[in-house]
């Protein structure tokens, strides 16, 4: 049986050194409110605009505000994000990543796409630095909904368009390191494989019952086995 395998980005494949939030945030300042601090918000497993929705909602911007300047602030977004990952200290893949992506791509009943938060930009931008974006000839983005529930059905539709197959739920699997992970492939109806390398607690994604929790992405074959099941 094919499967069509939607991997998120941040803290499940890459660890960032928190270049998206100072991107973020200088672009906020920028181009809405100097008052603007985004260090201790949450943003794990959320989408772009999610987050700055949030962040100028608490600053008394209103929906209509926000909308209007957004693409603004995501071109800036972009610019300072390409030289974060540049000047970045600590910016990587996680273990076992790259053996996982060049193994799944050898199978020919499985196929590759994204599904994260980032807008695609700012998506192909993190992946660049380790020539990942030729795994993912598709995706599902934050820049397709702010709300991630919704990007499971942007990322099946999009799939069946570039494959030119049909997928049915049960061949879909969702790989990530989030709660919002788990929770939009449990609303979508397909599989969940959780790695615990991001910020959210392994005991809070084990509670919400995800159909594998691991560790890490380093034990390939376990992986494949789970992708297959």
């Amino acid at each position: 049986m094919k499967r069509l395998v939607l991997f998120d980005i941040d803290e499940t494949m890459i660890y960032s050194d928190g270049v998206g939030r100072r991107a973020m945030e200088t672009a906020l300042k920028q181009v809405f409110d100097e008052r603007l601090d985004a260090g201790r918000h949450n943003m794990s497993g959320k989408t772009d605009p999610q987050i700055c929705f949030e962040l100028l909602s608490e600053l008394g911007y209103s929906l209509d505000e926000i909308k209007s300047r957004l693409p603004l602030a995501f071109k800036v977004y972009l610019e300072r994000l390409e030289l974060e990952i540049e000047n970045a200290g600590k910016y990587g893949l996680h273990q076992g990543v790259l053996e996982l992506l060049r193994e799944l791509e050898k199978r020919p009943e499985i196929h590759l796409g994204l599904l994260t938060g980032n807008i695609e930009e700012g998506a192909r931008l993190k992946l660049e630095p380790f020539d990942l974006n030729s795994y993912f000839v598709f995706g599902a983005f934050g820049s397709d909904s702010a709300d991630r529930m919704d990007l499971p059905l942007f990322a099946h539709k999009r799939a069946e368009e570039v494959f030119g197959k049909e997928f049915l739920r049960e061949e879909i699997v969702i790989i990530g390191d989030a709660v919002n992970d788990v929770l939009c492939a449990q609303g979508y109806g397909v599989k969940s494989i959780i790695t615990a390398t991001g910020k959210t607690p392994r005991e809070t994604l084990a509670g919400l019952k995800p159909d594998y929790l691991f560790d890490s992405l380093l034990n390939t074959a376990e992986l494949i086995e789970a992708i297959l099941a």
